[in-house]
């Protein structure tokens, strides 16, 4: 018999676990775009399609090992995957989550986990695995749930920016000590000439403390749980409405990881645009019709100012100094760096000779 080139079972095992992604998009009525050329570290793409079938434009990125040998490290809650040096940095900075799914030929299943998130995360310990969880069982996860740090959020989208204004005006904390609603959070976050959305507790702090003394109140701003959520449910509203350009994978450290409010700033989309244009023409209608005062200039929705705290660093000014210096005097390729302010001059005059 002729000899002929060998296959082998690895081929086959690796087809069996994009066979199981292609399987799976196709039971959950996802969309899922194979890799066809140039493959170093993505297999492939799966695209979110929601429950009325519409394709969203939320990605995320999908990395497919299949074999025993990925099942030969377990933990008491899973496997241990050692990722090759070349993909930890490729796999963080990918600019979609990335998910990784281990599949058992044998059993026919697949577990996943969101690796680029599982090495971003700041407090996890450097350890050269990382673990795949038995309980994400990839056919029996929702696409909600693969797509969490995409952004996708459960709720409904209000089409009618009219009845989307009215929605973030009558959803409100009424707590005796935390008076605040999502209109209060959209308009006191504006900055960037109107353009992008800061939220930081101190907004949430100002808007709530205003609010009590507007009612005359006799509590303080008081922040637990309930308190808590409903402010964070703040951030998914602006996903599910397409508000904003918000980046919820980092949310989510903040949110689980640190067990903290996030803090952003992020960009209207054109939607959250045309919302702050609405507010304008409404506010010009309640002018015109004397149940607001006119101002002038001054607008509900308009920019506000945010900066460093410098109380925070200013006594890290002449550290920070001392560093830089004493780290360019180590160098002896590159003209010293000054001692004092006064020859500050003469040493960026010889850096500038250097790379003309």
């Amino acid at each position: 018999m002729a000899i002929l080139p060998a296959a082998g079972v690895t081929y086959s095992q690796e087809r069996k676990g994009v066979a199981a992604l292609q399987s799976y998009a196709a039971a959950q009525n996802q969309i899922w775009r194979e890799t066809d050329t140039g493959d170093v570290g993505i297999d492939g793409q799966l695209e979110y399609v929601n429950d009325n079938g519409y394709a969203t434009g939320k990605l995320i990125a999908v990395q497919v090992k299949s074999g025993p040998s990925f099942f030969t490290h377990a933990t008491e809650n899973g496997w241990k995957f050692y990722p090759e040096k070349k993909h930890l940095l490729y796999w963080e900075q990918f600019p979609l989550p990335v998910i990784l799914v281990l599949h058992d030929p044998v059993a026919g299943c697949s577990y996943w986990v969101d690796v680029r998130q599982a090495l971003r995360i700041p407090r996890r310990e450097e350890n050269a695995f990382i673990e795949v969880p038995k309980t994400n069982l990839l056919q029996e996860t929702a696409p909600l749930t693969l797509f969490e740090t995409a952004g996708v959020q459960e709720g409904i989208f209000v089409e009618d920016l009219g009845e989307l204004l009215m929605l973030l005006v009558r959803t409100r904390c009424d707590n005796a000590s935390f008076v605040l609603s999502y209109f209060d959070l959209f308009v006191h976050g504006l900055t960037n000439i109107a353009r992008s959305l800061y939220y930081g507790m101190d907004v949430v702090d100002n808007a709530v403390t205003y609010n009590l003394d507007r009612i005359d109140s006799e509590f303080g701003v008081g922040l637990g749980s309930v308190e808590q959520d409903f402010l964070f449910g703040f951030v998914k509203f602006l996903l599910v409405q397409g508000l904003a350009d918000i980046d919820y994978s980092d949310c989510l450290i903040d949110w689980v990881d640190r067990e903290m409010q996030p803090h952003f700033v992020a960009p209207l989309t054109k939607r959250g645009r045309n919302l702050v244009r609405l507010i304008h023409e409404r506010e010009a209608e309640l002018v015109a019709a004397n149940r607001i005062s006119n101002e002038g200039a001054l607008r509900v929705a308009q920019e506000g100012f945010f900066q460093m705290v410098p109380e925070s660093y200013v006594r890290r000014l002449p550290r920070i100094w001392d560093f830089q210096v004493s780290i360019d005097r180590d160098n002896s390729s590159r003209p010293k760096a000054p001692a004092t302010p006064s020859e500050k001059k003469s040493w960026i005059r010889q850096l500038i000779d250097m790379t003309s």
